[in-house]
């Protein structure tokens, strides 16, 4: 997982703090690139849509950004008259590889790997005939002068019929990223073949963030038109990367916080300051949608939810990601910005109403009654965007006048400066010179957990206003005394990203 150098401050958790008191968490919601959609299916084998199931990464050996996306060519005609509300458009992925001098102006290399009808030069690294083509995950070595590329990929049944080696993952390596060559596979445990991300850690070596179904439980609710119970998402690891094992520590499955119907699709993780930052695709059978979700973790295998409601929802329904957001392996932090690549669909998973079909009556409405298959995946690459140390926020519960105060865990903080990244509310729109203007402040505490003289409340300098990386001052000093154990910040219609102590 991707490590860049970037302004944000240590991840902020709830484990920061000893005593948290009407505070709750604010998720930001991830901002749409004007661009968008930023690459659109136009050539026959793409035409159907592309953007799904993929890799996008920055490459750092010539600095280009690089994709690596699922093509599918339009479904123009029924094949299947015993089933016509039934699709075979997934049968003809195939994967294809894109390229970008800044992340937004997509081109189509035209390489003389695969043909495709009429056209000698494609963009295509793998034809059907090596099975369908979706998940990859590439990995770039530098160091590596001979294969500094390689991908992991599922190789499912496609039109000509299996895989030639089998279902499931395989491994590749590559001299150039276009050209590549088996390593591995097929790969199925503990996966078995289902959604799939995987990684290299410089520290933990090969890991693979994986979905699988789980056993219905009691209260799970599955609508007639769904065959699927409780996706959840786990973690596998290995020594070598052809050998897997799952890690016993990870489960992110639903609970008693989430929706009746809610299911975990995938989880796209990021190496911090601090643990780790995910965002998870949210699956939701009875809209037939998914959206995103954040999460954070210290150590990749327990996760938090700041908040269980989407930071990217779904846009209106024939609108680019409307139905579905499927989004690529890598976020990637740029400059300030962390960028989500996605496949944004037009259409939903599965068909809804179909009068062909079997159908069940749900009120007004007749809808498909399981056996409707997928439809076309029709996708444009899109990407959104979120301020890299401005993710989710520590707030007052209640907002308005209402305090909110968090204590961090006990340490030795003397001779420490503190700085925070915070946002404060203007005053309210009044009369009154500065009525109810939002303000952070922050005091020490001893080991008794007793305010210090000159390090109290009302010896903090207040933060107004927006700051990254502000300095907390006192009448007392900078910092911290060294009887200083605790920090306890007061949140008054203020909004706390993150918080550091730095010195001796």
């Amino acid at each position: 997982m991707n490590k860049e150098s970037s302004p944000r401050m240590p991840l902020l958790m709830p484990d920061d703090f000893s005593e948290m008191h009407l505070v709750s968490w604010r998720v930001e919601n991830g901002r749409l690139d004007p661009q968008n959609p930023l690459l659109e299916g136009d050539m026959p084998w793409d035409d159907g849509g592309l953007g799904i199931h993929g890799s996008v990464i920055r490459d750092p050996i010539d600095g280009l950004w690089k994709a690596y996306l699922v093509s599918t060519p339009a479904e123009e005609f029924v094949d299947n008259p015993e089933k016509p509300w039934a699709s075979r458009n997934a049968i003809y992925r195939r994967l294809g590889y894109f390229e970008s001098a800044d992340g937004v102006q997509w081109s189509r290399p035209e390489l003389e790997i695969y043909p495709y009808e009429g056209h000698k030069r494609t963009n295509i690294v793998f034809d059907v005939t090596d099975g369908t083509t979706s998940y990859a995950s590439i990995m770039i070595d530098p160091d590596n002068a001979e294969w500094p590329y390689e991908m992991y990929c599922l190789h499912e049944n496609s039109v000509t019929g299996p895989p030639p080696h089998g279902y499931g993952y395989y491994r590749y390596r590559s001299k150039d990223g276009k050209r590549w060559e088996t390593v591995h596979g097929p790969i199925m445990d503990p996966m078995n073949g289902d959604l799939s991300f995987f990684y290299k850690d410089p520290e933990e070596g090969y890991m693979a963030y994986y979905r699988i179904a789980t056993e219905q439980q009691e209260n799970d609710h599955v609508p007639v038109y769904e065959d699927c119970a409780r996706r959840s998402c786990f973690l596998a690891t290995s020594e070598d990367g052809n050998t897997w094992v799952r890690d016993e520590g990870m489960s992110m499955t639903a609970d008693e916080r989430d929706h009746r119907d809610t299911q975990y699709q995938e989880c796209v993780p990021l190496k911090v300051e601090g643990g780790y930052l995910a965002l998870v695709t949210m699956y939701l059978p009875i809209t037939q949608t998914l959206n995103i979700r954040m999460a954070a973790s210290r150590d990749g295998r327990a996760w938090w939810f700041p908040d269980r409601r989407p930071c990217l929802d779904n846009a209106p329904l024939g609108d680019y990601g409307g139905g579905m957001i499927w989004q690529s392996q890598n976020l990637i932090p740029e400059g300030d910005q962390l960028y989500m690549y996605y496949g944004g669909c037009e259409g939903l998973h599965r068909q809804v109403s179909d009068t062909r079909a079997p159908s069940v009556q749900i009120g007004l409405e007749s809808v498909v009654d399981h056996g409707a298959h997928f439809l076309a995946h029709n996708a444009a690459l899109c990407r959104a965007s979120w301020r890299y140390d401005r993710l989710y926020a520590l707030v007052s519960a209640s907002g308005g006048p209402t305090l909110g105060m968090a204590v961090t865990k006990e340490q030795t903080l003397g001779g420490k400066a503190l700085h925070v990244n915070a946002i404060t509310r203007p005053a309210k729109k009044t009369k009154v010179p500065d009525f109810q203007q939002g303000a952070l402040q922050v005091e020490y505490l001893d080991s008794k957990d007793r305010p210090i003289a000159g390090f109290t409340r009302e010896d903090c300098n207040q933060i107004v206003g927006d700051y990254r990386s502000a300095l907390v001052t006192w009448n007392g000093g900078e910092r911290a005394p060294d009887s200083a154990r605790k920090a306890k910040f007061y949140l008054n219609r203020a909004f706390l990203y993150g918080f550091d102590f730095f010195g001796s």
